[in-house]
Formats: structure tokens, sequence, C-alpha cells
């Protein structure tokens, strides 16, 4: 490390600020690099939508960079066309690139760059194509996914690019078919604030505002966007109130579903899954920091119907917060959730089995407990400074490969 802190690092992100896991975890690394005496810069586009004030505004320089606002989900955007003349004209010219799901920004950079002889290290947190081919119309999503995967196996695979970062088994695996080379991938997961994530937050006051009738709380914390099973979790949801209201041994439950999207009509578009069934639901719109923290403790068990994670975050930190979990089997929460020990995956594709596991944990408060337990015991061991102490790590032996 202490060879490290004369280096200066620009970390590049396609969303910087309170969006989603991966922003969370690029800014965790940023304190971590601030709090280690190491140079750093950050450049990401504008928040649209949001509010434009950084955290780390006189601690470091971050760049900000106009583009075109996705209409699916407003908070991110695909940026224009820049100079990286300019970015390090207005920062520095660094020893290192961290590229944190690079899309526009980050392939932008790449592009500029390759031939510079400076090294850059990327962190697959994101997977574009899968979201390309469930967002867009077929045809459309199919072309524009094998166009995704093309040029981000072509950047992957460039000697520039030192090394890839995979937060899960299945990403690695992906990257693999892709024809990204084993040994070019490293596997680093992400971290989670476990003091922060903590059952003792659990509020009665806000339990009796959500289920005044003593109802069992269901959580599903997550971006509103198309692409992260909310219509699955409808479906499900309609089928364990119906069987709630039919099997006395049932506690009746509630759904609250944390989150938000800066395009209102994707909000209704969601919501119409939950009302078009007649749910009564608790959308709480986005929440962040204590807010966030409680409505995790006060839940009873969480439930995640994406399957387009390539690590899940929200699920550690619902683990943090002692909840078990019910997850579809793929992606990242495979690697998150020890099925039968901290939750259940069940089949990505089957609505019953997913819907089974949840009601096992409903009707034995036991077993929640149990599973509770276990997930907080073994969110205990993971946390930041690990995780970004790995990555510094990595980018300490690019420099070095780039030097031989």
């Amino acid at each position: 490390m202490q060879s490290f802190n004369n280096k200066k690092v620009l970390v590049v992100s396609e969303s910087l600020g309170p969006i989603n896991g991966v922003t969370r975890a690029t800014g965790y690394l940023l304190d971590y690099l601030l709090r280690q005496g190491i140079e750093t810069a950050a450049l990401a586009p504008n928040l649209y939508g949001l509010n434009q004030a950084d955290t780390w505004q006189g601690c470091l320089p971050v760049i900000r960079l106009n583009g075109y606002p996705l209409v699916f989900n407003p908070e991110l955007a695909v940026v224009k066309p820049f100079r990286m003349s300019k970015v390090f004209n207005s920062t520095f010219t660094p020893d290192i690139i961290y590229m944190a799901s690079p899309a526009s920004t980050g392939l932008q950079v790449w592009w500029q760059l390759k031939k510079s002889g400076i090294p850059l290290v990327a962190n697959f947190q994101t997977d574009l194509a899968y979201y390309a081919r469930l967002m867009l119309p077929k045809p459309i999503g199919k072309l524009a996914s094998w166009g995704l995967e093309r040029l981000m196996t072509h950047a992957f695979r460039h000697p520039s690019i030192k090394t890839v970062l995979a937060p899960s088994h299945n990403s690695e695996k992906y990257l693999i078919e892709l024809g990204v080379p084993s040994e070019k991938i490293r596997l680093v997961g992400r971290g989670v604030d476990a003091t922060f994530f903590n059952n003792s937050k659990r509020n009665s006051q806000l339990r009796q505002k959500l289920a005044p009738n003593g109802e069992l709380l269901l959580l599903c914390v997550s971006r509103l966007s198309l692409e992260k099973g909310f219509e699955f979790l409808a479906e499900a949801y309609e089928e364990i109130s119906r069987r709630a209201l039919t099997d006395q041994s049932l506690p009746l439950t509630k759904l609250v579903i944390t989150g938000g999207n800066a395009n209102p009509n994707i909000e209704r578009n969601i919501k119409s899954y939950f009302e078009s069934r007649h749910l009564d639901v608790n959308f709480t719109g986005p929440l962040s920091g204590e807010p966030l923290a409680e409505i995790f403790a006060s839940a009873d068990l969480f439930l995640f119907p994406s399957l387009t994670e390539t690590y899940g975050q929200v699920i550690q930190e619902a683990m943090a917060s002692g909840l078990p979990v019910i997850a579809r089997g793929e992606g990242g929460p495979v690697d998150l959730v020890i099925h039968g020990k901290t939750g259940f995956l069940a089949d990505p594709h089957n609505k019953a089995e997913f819907v089974e596991y949840a009601l096992n944990l409903i009707k034995d408060h036991n077993l929640r407990r149990n599973f509770g337990n276990n997930a907080r015991n073994l969110i205990e061991g993971r946390n930041w400074d690990a995780i970004n102490s790995q990555i510094v790590q990595i980018m300490e032996e690019a420099i070095v490969q780039n030097e031989e």
C-alpha cells in the first residue's frame, strides 16, 4: 500500500450517487481511497432527476458529463462524446484508471486511452446485454445485446485492460464464455456495513404504521425498473395472499416495496402489476440512510424477484438486518444466499416454488428466526475495507504489470 500512496487514481463510473448497489460500492471505494491518502478523481455522468450535490465535494475532483437520460431509468444517462485531455487538464494524468461497470462513459475512456500506456481495471457489475434483451423489443433487443457483448468482449480482452473484476461466480463464468481470458478475471464481491444495517434498528412504530393489523411484513428493496422482476413478484404475492386467506395456519402478510424511478410512467407501470390484482402493497418510494436501515430491520422476510443481478447488494443488507431471503436462483444471489440455511433459492422460472418457500418461512417463526440469525452471522465477516483493500492491491498489481 505504501508504494501505491504516491499514485494517482481516476475512478470512472456510469452513475455516481445514491442510486443503486453499484454506485454505493463505487462511493465506498472513493471513501476508502481518500482515507488512505491516495490522490483520487472521479468521472461520471450528470445525475438527472436527482440532487446534484456530491458527497465528495471539496475532498476530490468530480467531473460530471452531459448526456441523454435513459427513458426507462432517467437517473442513468448515455454520455455525449467527450475528450479525456480535458478531463486530465481539470484533474491530473492518472497512474491507473478504475472503471465501474464500463458503458457509455467507461468505453469512451477505454477507446481514447487504449494506446496511451495508462493501465485500466474494469469491474463488470452490470450485465448491459441482458438488460437490452429484457427491455427492448425482441428483434432490437437481440441485436443490441449481441452488439454490447461483442464490444464489451473486445474491450475486456484488450491488453490495456489489465484485470476484469467479476462480482460473482456466475459473472465470472459468463465472462469466460464470452472469451475473456480466465487469468485476467478476479473474483471480487462487495462489502456491507453490518453496523449500519442491523436488526437493533427494528422500529415498532414503523411496523405499526406499515402493518396496523399485526401482519407479517414482507419486504422488497429495489429500483423500480422493468428488468427487476416485479411482475413475477406480483404474481407470487397474489398467490401468497390467497393462501393466507384460505389457510388458518398462515398469518396475514403485508408487502412493502422500497425504491423508485425518476420516470413516473415506469413507476405507474410497475404499481399496476399489483393494483390490477387488487393487492394491498405499500410503496414507500426510495429510502436512504437511517430510514432505509429501519425498514430493513422492521421487516420479517425479504423477497427478491430479479434475474438480472450480477451481485445483489440489497440481499446483503437484508441479511445484515437479520432477514431470511427468498430469491430466484440465478446470477449474483446464488453466491449470497445459502439455500436452506439463510433463505431459499427458487428455480428462476418456477413461481410455485418461490411461493412455497415463502410460505414455509411465513408460517414458521422459529425457522425465520434461525435463518435470520444465520444470515446475520454470515454477513458480519464481510466489510467494505477488506473489499476495497483487495481492489487497491489489484490496481497496484496492474501498474506493476504495465511497467514490466
